[in-house]
């Protein structure tokens, strides 16, 4: 999501958020590139664990990046939905407190 700029320009990430969101072909291009990071993020939280990237039976790693990415788009539609009204810091914090409850 295209959040790091929302404490600057509020309005201007609220117009390329809504952008993103309501283009399928942006939308389908976000993903992708959310793939992308999971593939460089989860070597780094293998190694983090403990755990062999290329051991495909353990599915940690895997799960906490997607999950994080997950919190990261849950947090960006939440405030797109609030019109920007709470900080989307607050609102990524909220979902990642989910991950751990």
């Amino acid at each position: 999501m295209i959040i790091r700029d929302e404490e600057e320009s509020p309005e201007r990430t609220l117009r390329l958020l809504r952008m993103l969101c309501e283009t399928p072909s942006l939308r389908a291009r976000h993903w992708e590139k959310q793939l992308h990071w999971q593939t460089l993020l989860v070597p780094e939280v293998s190694r983090r664990l403990g755990v062999d990237p290329a051991d495909a039976q353990d599915p940690r790693a895997h799960a906490l990046v997607g999950a994080a990415l997950a919190c990261l788009d849950a947090a960006g539609a939440a405030w797109l939905a609030c019109d920007g009204a709470t900080p989307v810091s607050a609102l990524l914090d909220r979902a990642m407190e989910t991950l751990a409850a």
